[in-house]
C-alpha cells in the first residue's frame, strides 16, 4: 500500500478516534453524567458476565472534582487529535505520545484489575485504548515523512 494511502487512513483512525474521545469521555466531565457512565459500565460489565467490583460514585468531592477533570483532560486530547489529524505528517509527534499514552493507560488497568480489587470493565476499556496505541504505532512506524520529534 503505498504511503499516501496510508497517511490518507491514518488521518482517518486519529480523527475517529478524537471524536471517539470527545463522545466516551464527555460523560465524566459532569457528577449528574458520571453516574448515569458508571451506572451504563456497570451494566455493560453484568450483560459482558465480567463481575468483579461495579464501579461506583465516590463519596469524597475531591475525588469527583478529580475525575470531572479528567474526563476534561481525555476531551481536549480528542480535540487535539481531530486538529493533528488536519496535518498528520506534521503533528505525528502528538498522535505518537498519545498512542504511548494509551498503552501505559492499558498496562495500569491490567496492574489494578489483576492484582488489585479494581472493576474488571476497566480492562475492557484498557483493551480497546491498547488497540488504539497499537494501530498509532502502527502507522506511524511505517509511513515515511511523518514527524514525530
Amino acid at each position: 500500500m503505498p504511503d499516501s494511502v496510508k497517511t490518507a487512513h491514518f488521518r482517518r483512525w486519529v480523527f475517529w478516534t478524537g471524536i471517539f474521545n470527545i463522545v466516551a469521555y464527555a460523560a465524566l466531565m459532569c457528577p449528574v453524567t458520571l453516574k448515569s457512565f458508571l451506572s451504563t459500565s456497570n451494566g455493560l460489565s453484568n450483560v459482558l458476565g465480567l463481575g468483579g467490583t461495579a464501579l461506583s460514585m465516590p463519596g469524597n468531592i475531591n475525588n469527583v472534582i478529580m475525575i470531572n477533570i479528567l474526563g476534561l483532560v481525555v476531551v481536549f486530547l480528542g480535540i487535539f487529535l481531530i486538529i493533528a489529524s488536519l496535518d498528520i505528517e506534521r503533528r505525528a509527534w502528538f498522535v505518537f505520545w498519545e498512542g504511548l499514552t494509551r498503552i501505559f493507560v492499558f498496562l495500569f488497568f491490567l496492574y489494578f484489575v489483576l492484582l488489585g480489587s479494581a472493576a474488571r470493565i476497566l480492562l475492557l476499556f484498557g483493551i480497546i485504548d491498547l488497540i488504539i496505541g497499537i494501530i498509532y504505532m502502527y502507522y506511524i512506524f511505517t509511513i515515511k515523512g511523518l514527524k514525530i520529534t
